[in-house]
């Protein structure tokens, strides 16, 4: 049994949700197969928040995060919905300072701010003289509901999403791409593989090199009062590794509210790299320090962990993205820990190149 459709996108997540609502609101007949049920917990695309800023240490991407603001904005004109809760961003440390000189270059609005003037106007410790930089445009994007936002959407525009159904094996022939599922084969005109960590395998049969690497990451959850209202922090005091048994470094530390539970903590890039196809479980090495840092940056929450779970990071060398038209087959990996904020610009610039492969 077969069928023919126009695109297919491979993977529901967060990246393949947005480029299916940006090609069926342009017209296209599109087909996305997701291997789990939608907003499944194996991937990178799922849990109530995601963090929202415009600080980057590179001009590129300030630009890039301001013009999925909009995207955001328009998304939420569309569903009726919240879906970034704007409390602002605190910076810390050194990186403080490279974002700054970004944001100004992009002529974004920030303070610099000094420790004591933190401390002054938020429940959060920071040093007397350590350089922090607040950005009030940043704050949480509410995950969740911003994914089936996208789907939605997707569905409305006429797209049809499977979900439960794998992709076996796609097949390039004279003019068009076959996508096998265990059911089905779909003869497309051009695909699109964002299935994160498990393009890896999809992409190599077809000699189609994708160079990243899956970890998987914890974060820690913690109770937060009921009255305590937060920016999201991201602190470059990470710890020495060794003094706390994790198994690497890691990059910074983040917070950020947790709709329903409280704060969301964790340690970029400190988890091993991992097989998507294995569930694993939250690295006590990672929970641990994210209690002392816990202790350290928010003297108003208890330290004592609520909750802590997995999600994969699929990470390119320099945590760049990578998009790429290999003939009919777009890839889009998204991806390296800080894809998500992106997602209404990634739908548009896939769906862009998903048409020209299309022809």
């Amino acid at each position: 049994m077969g069928r023919d459709a126009d695109i297919v996108v491979v993977g529901g997540g967060i990246t393949g949700v947005a480029a299916a609502r940006a090609l069926a609101q342009g017209g296209r007949a599109v087909l996305l197969l997701e291997q789990f049920e939608l907003g499944h917990d194996r991937g990178s695309s799922h849990g109530g928040s995601r963090i929202f800023r415009l600080a980057y240490p590179d001009a590129h991407y300030v630009r890039l995060a301001q013009g999925a603001r909009e995207g955001w904005r328009e998304l939420e004109a569309e569903c009726g919905e919240t879906l970034i809760v704007t409390a602002g961003a605190l910076d810390f440390g050194p990186i403080a300072l490279e974002h700054a000189r970004a944001l100004a270059s992009c002529g974004v609005r920030y303070e610099l701010l000094d420790g004591r003037d933190v401390s002054m106007r938020w429940p959060i410790d920071a040093d007397p003289g350590e350089p922090v930089l607040y950005q009030p445009d940043g704050g949480t994007t509410l995950a969740d509901r911003a994914h089936a936002a996208f789907a939605a959407a997707a569905r409305q525009s006429g797209a049809e999403i499977l979900e439960n159904t794998p992709v076996t094996e796609i097949e390039l022939g004279p003019g068009v791409v076959r996508v096998h599922t265990a059911r089905e084969e779909i003869v497309a005109r051009a695909v699109v593989v964002a299935a994160g960590a498990w393009a890896q395998a999809l992409l190599a049969p077809l000699r189609i090199e994708l160079a990243v690497v899956p970890t998987r990451e914890t974060v820690t959850y913690f109770d937060l009062p009921g009255a305590l209202e937060l920016p999201t922090v991201v602190d470059d005091a990470v710890p020495d590794a060794r003094a706390h048994g994790l198994r690497r470094p890691g990059l910074i530390n983040y917070a950020l509210p947790a709709p329903g539970i409280g704060l969301k903590c964790g340690l970029h890039h400190a988890g091993p790299p991992a097989n998507p196809d294995e569930r694993g479980e939250p690295d006590e090495a990672v929970v641990r320090w994210a209690s002392t840092w816990v202790a350290r940056r928010f003297p108003e929450v208890d330290p004592s962990p609520v909750g802590a779970e997995t999600c994969l990071y699929t990470s390119t060398a320099d945590e760049s993205f990578v998009l790429e038209r290999h003939g009919r087959v777009v890839v889009a990996s998204a991806c390296s820990g800080h894809g998500f904020k992106f997602a209404p610009l990634l739908g548009r610039t896939i769906a862009a190149m998903a048409r020209d492969a299309a022809g």
